[in-house]
C-alpha cells in the first residue's frame, strides 16, 4: 500500500460544508471557477480534508484538480504546489460514504501492522490526506465509482 507520490500542482477551493455529502456544494463553485479563470486540468481531481479527525458538521475541506506546475489563480482559488511524498494508498469501489470510510478503515490497520505513522502536521496541507476521484459521478454507476484514498505517512 505505501508509495511514492509525485511532486504535484493542484488548484483548489477550500470551504466549510455542512457535512461529508455536501463536498458538491464546493465542487459546483469551484468549476465555474476555474473555467472563467481558463484553468486546465491535467488529471482527476478529489478532495483535501483538513480536519485532523471524522467530523459530523462544519467538514473543512478543499476540492482541487491537477495542473501544469506554474499555473496560477485569481482568489477564491489557490494554487499548491505539493513536494513528493510517501503515502499509504487504499483504492475502493462503490458509494463514496460507503467506500471512503472502508478505505480509512483499511490504511489505519494497515498503519498498526507496519508501524507507521501519519505524516500530518495542522499547518502542512501536504501532510493532510485526500481523495482522489478516479471516475466522474456525473457519468459512472455509483456503485462502480473509483476512490483511491491517500495518506501521507513517515
Amino acid at each position: 500500500m505505501p508509495r511514492e507520490i509525485p511532486q504535484q500542482t493542484y488548484v483548489c477551493l477550500r470551504g466549510t460544508v455542512a457535512d461529508y455529502s455536501a463536498e458538491g456544494e464546493l465542487w459546483q463553485r469551484f468549476m465555474p471557477d476555474l473555467q472563467e479563470q481558463g484553468i486546465v486540468p491535467t488529471g482527476p481531481g478529489g478532495c483535501i480534508e483538513h480536519d485532523g479527525e471524522f467530523r459530523e458538521s462544519d467538514v473543512d475541506e478543499s476540492v482541487f484538480l491537477p495542473v501544469a506546475p506554474g499555473t496560477t489563480a485569481r482568489e477564491p482559488l489557490t494554487v499548491h504546489e505539493f513536494p513528493s511524498r510517501r503515502a499509504v494508498v487504499a483504492t475502493v469501489t462503490g458509494p463514496y460514504a460507503e467506500s471512503i470510510p472502508r478505505a480509512h478503515e483499511a490504511i489505519a490497520e494497515f498503519l498498526t501492522e507496519h508501524g507507521l505513522s501519519a505524516a500530518r502536521v495542522d499547518d502542512d496541507v501536504a501532510t493532510h490526506h485526500f481523495n482522489v476521484y478516479l471516475d466522474d459521478p456525473g457519468v459512472t454507476n455509483e456503485a462502480d465509482l473509483e476512490t483511491a484514498v491517500h495518506l501521507p505517512v513517515r
